[in-house]
């Protein structure tokens, strides 16, 4: 078969962007990546946290209790176990790198059994001793020097969830800590982001964010109630922040948006089944975020999306 004129020439055209996407591929610091969109993940993620190192990508499965890693967010596999309570569902928290290698981990545990473990390798995991159990654990952040930064609520009958923010300083050798609390007066706070010295914490119960020094918070005597709210935000949930100070969260029912450091608000994308954890890759310009399925039969993802 004869190709006419014009198929000749789209075809050429095709070989030779081929041909330049291959020797892009080839030339140091000329890489060409694709990026996924929307990865497909057999399990029931909700935290998530990105090795800066390497861009490895580790998330939470509350239908394993466990960690799963992924060395470029495409494919994932059992990574560390996280101890069951008898009887109680599982359900995992926020993950956060401690330091470039060693993972810490909250299990919700339901009013009972909340727990934070630190895990240093594949399947080697340590609960730290201290923390207060009957603390329901969602947000967690590592603030360097053996220190973290955990959410927490309680939950008593049908009376509304009472919670605030603690500092967990921990040993990590003897997995021994002390907490301290350091914001009170919240509903449910869920996410936690540290800029600079801006301190955010999100609150689903009031739908809004906060925000305080975390200097001033570091350095008080006692907890305080937050003098006032950053943005007003519907449903926010997990939360990451860039180097601009740009944060990103929940927002809605299908939503995930950015809040600039001024608060504007703008929605990133409006397609969700259920935004929850989302995690900062600096080094490579990249958001994840987990899209995770409204029911036991659906299929969760993560999903990437370009930083400005």
């Amino acid at each position: 078969m004869r190709l006419s004129p014009a198929w000749q020439r789209t075809t050429r055209l095709a070989f030779v962007s081929l041909g330049l996407l291959a020797a892009l591929a080839g030339c140091g610091g000329d890489e060409v990546t694709v990026v996924p969109q929307k990865i497909a993940v057999g399990a029931s993620p909700n935290g998530i946290a990105v090795r800066a190192a390497d861009g490895a990508v580790f998330i939470t499965d509350d239908q394993t209790s466990s960690v799963l890693s992924s060395p470029d967010g495409r494919t994932f596999a059992h990574y560390a176990s996280v101890p069951v309570v008898a009887g109680q569902s599982n359900s995992l928290s926020q993950l956060s790198f401690a330091d470039a290698s060693t993972l810490m981990i909250e299990r919700f545990g339901f009013g009972t059994a909340s727990a934070v473990f630190s895990i240093t390798g594949a399947d080697t995991i340590a609960a730290l001793s201290g923390p207060d159990p009957a603390r329901r654990r969602l947000g967690l952040i590592s603030i360097g020097s053996n220190r973290l930064l955990s959410t927490w609520f309680i939950k008593n009958g049908s009376n509304p969830p009472q919670g605030g923010l603690s500092l967990i300083t921990y040993d990590p050798t003897a997995h021994t800590a002390a907490e301290r609390d350091l914001l009170s007066g919240l509903g449910k706070p869920v996410g936690i982001a540290v800029s600079g010295d801006a301190l955010y914490v999100s609150d689903q119960a009031n739908n809004d964010i906060v925000k305080a020094s975390l200097s001033a918070l570091l350095g008080g005597s006692q907890a305080v109630v937050p003098s006032g709210t950053f943005v007003q935000i519907n449903s926010p949930d997990l939360m990451a922040v860039d180097a601009n100070g740009t944060l990103y969260t929940k927002c809605n029912a299908t939503g995930l948006c950015r809040i600039a450091p001024d608060g504007t608000i703008s929605v990133l994308a409006n397609d969700f089944q259920d935004a929850r954890g989302v995690a900062v890759d600096a080094p490579r310009g990249r958001l994840y975020a987990i899209d995770r399925a409204a029911g036991a039969s659906g299929t969760s993802y993560v999903r990437t999306f370009p930083l400005n």
